[in-house]
């Protein structure tokens, strides 16, 4: 009985040492497991105030809308409703034919002819000209392809941006005299004198949920009205205001536009905000309601490429690359935007022969015919023909 007893115990002894080592291994587990999760989320936090307080790009975390949004190359093109458009593709080309090509591009040759043909056309018009910027805003250069040439442009925005580039290893650069790479960076960054209020998240377009607003409600303080120009105010969907900065950019915000390119929009807009006889000052009893803007994108310009044109001398080009970026990003303090463009073309010079009168061999009048073997001196067939309905089917 007595060794039956101590059997018992040693027994259970052993199972509750077991037991203890198993809480104890689930203990250091989660424990390890909160420890990790509080570090990670830690982190998070800490890497999210540092892109806040430093203004550091988050990486991978900028939404990317290149296959959401229409990037259009000039204010001429028709748009849909979710598109855009910036002026650095329309500087390029502007140097491209002014000089270089010397004249407008008519394509010669190539797929999707007509579509190009049309983008080239509107192209062609320059409405956007370099004139429409100030100086200390864009960094433009062109000249023959050469990897001196892509050092040169790295360094240059460096210099006047701090910035780097996100289009220049797209092109196959080497030193070519035959070909030209014509480039622009833009980059603007502008601030509100008074941080809008913050609005809470809500709807947009009664079926995108959670959207992030900023703006003026009864709460905020009068001293945002200044910050607000009324163009014009018919009804709630059909007005137009212009957000002051502190760098003298203007930021418009329209609704209920007509046109299907931005030119006629915002010809549109000018006109209804001249002959608006309403207030123009933002009061007490107004609303203004903004969503916070993040846009990322990159638009390839297949379409022009590969597809000859002549130059004025006669030179026979062709567009290889034609790139353009977008990045936009606007809240309640104010925003900045940086748009790259690049093209490279080759430009080569035709084989040219002698110039000489032309002759031409019209057989469209009465005329005679012979047959005959080539080493016999008569032939044996001829004809002399007036009435060509005598001789044809």
């Amino acid at each position: 009985m007595e060794e039956k007893g101590a059997q018992k115990s040693k027994l259970f002894n052993v199972i509750a040492v077991g037991l203890i080592v198993v809480m104890l291994i689930a203990c250091i587990i989660l424990f390890c497991v909160n420890k990790y999760n509080s570090k990670t989320h830690r982190q998070e936090v800490l890497e999210d105030l540092e892109e806040i307080l430093l203004d550091k790009p988050a990486e991978n975390k900028q939404k990317d809308n290149s296959s959401d949004v229409q990037v259009v190359a000039s204010l001429e093109d028709e748009i849909t409703t979710n598109s855009a458009w910036c002026g650095t593709f329309q500087l390029v080309w502007n140097d491209m034919v002014n000089n270089v090509v010397k004249r407008n591009v008519k394509f010669l040759d190539g797929d999707n002819l007509e579509v190009a043909q049309r983008i080239a056309d509107n192209l062609n018009k320059q409405t956007f000209k370099e004139e429409q910027l100030s100086e200390k805003d864009y960094y433009k250069i062109f000249d023959t392809m050469s990897l001196e040439l892509k050092s040169k442009i790295e360094k240059g925005i460096k210099e006047k941006f701090n910035e780097t580039s996100d289009i220049l290893d797209d092109i196959d650069w080497q030193d070519d005299p035959n070909s030209w790479v014509f480039y622009t960076m833009l980059k603007k960054i502008f601030n509100f004198e008074n941080n809008f209020d913050e609005l809470e998240n809500d709807m947009f377009a009664n079926k995108y949920e959670d959207v992030k607003y900023f703006g003026i409600n009864k709460d905020s303080d009068s001293k945002l009205y200044s910050q607000v120009d009324v163009l014009y105010y018919n009804e709630n969907n059909d007005f137009a205001v212009a957000l002051n900065t502190k760098e003298g950019e203007q930021v418009i915000l329209a609704r209920g536009l007509e046109g299907n390119t931005f030119a006629l929009m915002y010809n549109n807009m000018v006109k209804k905000a001249n002959s608006y006889n309403g207030n123009n000052k933002f009061t007490e009893n107004d609303y203004l309601k903004v969503p916070n803007i993040k846009l990322n994108t990159k638009r390839n310009y297949d379409e022009l490429c590969k597809k000859n044109f002549l130059a004025e001398d006669g030179d026979i080009c062709k567009i290889i690359d034609a790139i353009q970026t977008i990045q936009l990003d606007m809240n309640k303090s104010g925003g900045k935007i940086k748009s790259e463009a690049i093209i490279a073309m080759t430009k080569n010079a035709l084989v040219r022969e002698e110039a000489t009168e032309g002759r031409y061999f019209n057989l469209n009048d009465e005329f005679t015919m012979f047959l005959k073997e080539k080493d016999k001196k008569v032939p044996y067939f001829a004809a002399n023909i007036e009435d060509i309905t005598l001789f044809q089917d």
